[in-house]
Parts: C-alpha cells; structure tokens; sequence
C-alpha cells in the first residue's frame, strides 16, 4: 500500500484493527454517537497506527507552504501531498531579535553563519543546531523557540500541523486540548460539554447526562441495568 492510501486509511480509522485488542477486533466499525467502535469499544485512536510514515506526513503539510519546503518532497500520485524527508535537513541557525512585523503568528527564521549564541530547543531542551529551522511562536515571545519536531502539543504530543497552537499558562496546546482546558469533554461521545447539567464521577470523568449509559443495551445508569456485569463496558472504560 502507497504512503497516500496508508495514510488516508488512517485518517478515515475505517476497516483498521485495534491496536489494543487485535484479537478481538477485525476493524473499526463506528457507534452510532460514541466515537468508538461496536466490536472492541475502543477509541478511533486507537485503531490509527503511529508510524514515521504519518509523522512525516504531518511535518511535510508544516513545512510545505514556508521557506523550507525544499525539505519535503512530493507523493507520486499523492495530488500535491508533500512528505517530509527524513534526516536530510540542511543547516542553518535561528536568529535572536526582534520579531519582523511581516512575520505571522507563528515563523521560521534563522540566523547568519558565525552565531555565538547557544539557542536550545523549548521542547526537548537539546542545543539548535547550527544552521537548522526552528518554530518562533508569538505569543510565547522569542525567547522561546522550538525545533520543526519538538512543535507539539504538550498535552497529547502531536505535531502542530499547520502550525496552528494555542498558548496557555506557558504550554502549547492543539485546538483539543485547548477548548478541553475551557470546558469538560464528555467521555461518552467524545465532544465537550457546554451545559452546566453533567455527570462527573470522583475519577474526574464526566458525561452529558443521556450519555451516561450502557455500552450494550442502552439504559442511563443513573439505575442499574439487567447487563451481566463481567459483558458490560461503560464509557469510563
């Protein structure tokens, strides 16, 4: 299978077996609501693989539109999919001033041959190496930079893709876990929860309130149902 159709599939989550439970689970096959699968009751997530191949993926789609796009290359037969190559990125080295107004949100930039400064990722803490692309964020202010793959959110660890972030109390955040900081998330159905009418266990998991039910015949839990127990999954697991 090429790097597009993988990689389409993997988007979709349809048809891809759990990665928790291979044995039990063909492929994924969606809950009417709930965005997990009939068979297994796992999330979609967890029917996506991680792989480099993705990865790449998501930096090619960072890096395509600025000034390192010669760090890509395209998918055959991907319609203008770039990827990002691996290992073969060029040096250069992050420049320390003021930011230029023509620059957006979120830039890359570098500094001239000869830089004496030792810059260090906000990420991973390792030293820029000279030479090599580094993320500014605005709002986190330019003394904080980042390298292209240490540009994730602090929270789940995945790739700013598009180098779309938020900033909140000193971390980068992807839109998710941004509005997740806002308001609860259901765990049922998976998106948030903006009545002030809720369920929320000691556990700290919370539910709308007709989504508090079981996973086999339905029933709100608010009172007991018929299911056997040891068959039964809730959404809390």
């Amino acid at each position: 299978m090429d790097v597009l159709a993988s990689g389409q599939k993997m988007l979709a989550g349809k048809g891809a077996a759990c990665l928790t439970c291979k044995e039990i689970c063909s492929g994924f096959q969606p809950h009417s609501w709930r965005k997990a699968c009939i068979q297994c009751h796992c999330s979609q997530e967890q029917h996506v693989s991680s792989s480099d191949t993705e990865d790449d993926r998501k930096m090619g789609r960072l890096l395509a539109e600025s000034r390192y796009a010669h760090l890509t290359t395209k998918v055959k037969g991907g319609d203008g999919t770039r990827v990002y190559k691996r290992n073969r990125m060029i040096v250069t080295n992050p420049v320390v001033s003021r930011k230029d107004p023509t620059f957006n949100t979120v830039t890359y930039d570098w500094a001239p041959p000869g830089l004496t400064q030792k810059l260090h990722c906000s990420g991973c803490g390792q030293l820029a190496a000279m030479d090599s692309p580094v993320v500014y964020a605005d709002r986190a202010g330019y003394s904080r930079l980042w390298h292209p793959n240490c540009f994730v959110c602090s929270e789940c660890g995945e790739p700013l893709v598009d180098l779309i972030y938020f900033w909140k109390e000193g971390a980068l955040l992807c839109g998710r876990h941004y509005c997740q900081s806002i308001r609860p998330r259901c765990l049922g159905c998976d998106e948030l929860i903006f009545s002030e009418m809720f369920l929320q266990e000691a556990s700290g998991h919370v539910w709308h309130k007709e989504h508090f039910c079981c996973w086999l015949c339905g029933q709100n839990l608010s009172v007991q149902c018929a299911c056997d127990k040891r068959q039964s999954k809730f959404s809390s697991d």
